[in-house]
């Protein structure tokens, strides 16, 4: 039998997770990869940018820095990454398996040092709690708040990501209408938003992903594909191989990179693994009983499914020519290949009151 644990244990087991995931990414992952850009906040060598986005994470991490230090200021962005975790026990959540997905290296180390990504993810897994409840039940006052706060934080900082969450609540409320157009309907506006993406953001993902990393750095592959950086010539070689980027954007290195640095394998077992989340989620799903079947299925292959795949697209520019920082970006979505599908099981579940408390938690 599921043994259930109370508020204020599973949010101590959050704050211990992060703790862990600050010493883990300072004093031992830090010692090999150093971690530029956290340092570069806490220094305050973005003072004075024009964006947004990086003046708020810069400003957060100034702040944290002069109260308490710099462990206190990774601390900070940490706690902020869990905010999503902590609203889904605060509101009657139970489910502790969610705690071991902070445990994935990535997502241990990138959401527990001052970054975007840390933000990120706390504002992500945030609307994935209050989407997969809209999937089962009506949004409370406090749901929809949430959700604004998260949309918008979201939005800020990786616009091009964040833009599957109005797919995932469109959909699903599509879904809930349960009329006869509803699968030519998701069909008809999941093509027409992929291709207002294809025309307004994918020329610049493109030169982003091929720009945006260093040529000489260590885990570059400019050489091994032999893509010669910063000229027209490589940048049509690199938007030729881009789809190969949608599947090493989420498994991060290749089987041939781990002979050469075997501190990659933790990472690319943790690719796998999150790449065949969803398939292992919705088979164990078809083994469980439970009230709304149809509609969990409709949810998952209808909703679910097609964000991922839109995931891996926009992502696949950034995935091609550093498994490094393929690995990184990817902690800002990841938690749709694992936490989503889990959240929305667990969501039909504990909505169903002849629920069988046989299975895992």
């Amino acid at each position: 039998m599921e043994r259930a644990f109370s508020t204020r244990y599973l949010l101590a087991a959050l704050l211990c997770v992060k703790v862990i995931g600050v010493a883990f990414a300072t004093l031992i992952f830090g010692s090999f990869t150093p971690l530029v850009d956290g340092e570069l906040y806490i220094n305050g060598s973005y003072i004075g940018e024009q964006f947004f986005r990086t003046v708020l994470v810069q400003s957060l991490a100034t702040m944290a820095n002069r109260l308490g230090g710099s462990y206190f200021a990774h601390l900070t962005f940490a706690l902020i990454s869990v905010g999503g975790l902590a609203y889904y026990y605060l509101t009657g959540g139970r489910r502790w398996v969610m705690i071991l997905i902070l445990l994935f290296p990535s997502a241990l180390v990138w959401t527990s040092i001052v970054g975007k990504e840390a933000l990120f993810f706390g504002g992500f897994t945030l609307l994935l709690v209050v989407w997969t409840r809209f999937a089962t039940n009506e949004l409370t006052r406090l749901d929809f708040g949430a959700a604004v706060v998260a949309g918008a934080m979201c939005a800020l900082l990786r616009p091009h990501y964040a833009v599957v969450v109005i797919w995932l609540f469109a959909s699903v409320a599509i879904v809930k209408m349960r009329c006869y157009v509803t699968w030519p309907l998701l069909l008809m506006i999941f093509l027409i938003g992929a291709f207002g993406l294809y025309i307004t953001v994918w020329d610049e993902l493109l030169y982003r992903g091929f720009g945006g990393i260093e040529p000489t750095a260590r885990a570059s592959r400019f050489n091994y594909f032999g893509i010669e950086a910063r000229s027209d010539e490589g940048f049509e070689q690199f938007k030729s191989m881009v789809p190969l980027g949608a599947l090493l954007g989420i498994v991060g290195p290749m089987p041939v990179e781990l002979f050469a640095r075997p501190e990659f394998i933790p990472f690319f077992m943790e690719g796998v693994l999150i790449l065949l989340c969803p398939c292992f989620v919705y088979f164990y799903a078809r083994k469980q009983h439970f009230l709304g079947r149809e509609r969990f299925d409709a949810i998952f292959l209808g909703c679910l499914l097609p964000s991922i795949l839109a995931l891996m697209v926009l992502h696949a520019p950034f995935g091609l020519l550093n498994p490094g920082s393929a690995t990184r970006w990817r902690v800002n979505f990841e938690a749709i290949f694992c936490m989503a599908p889990l959240l929305l099981l667990y969501a039909f579940m504990d909505n169903d009151p002849h629920e069988n408390r046989s299975f895992p938690p």
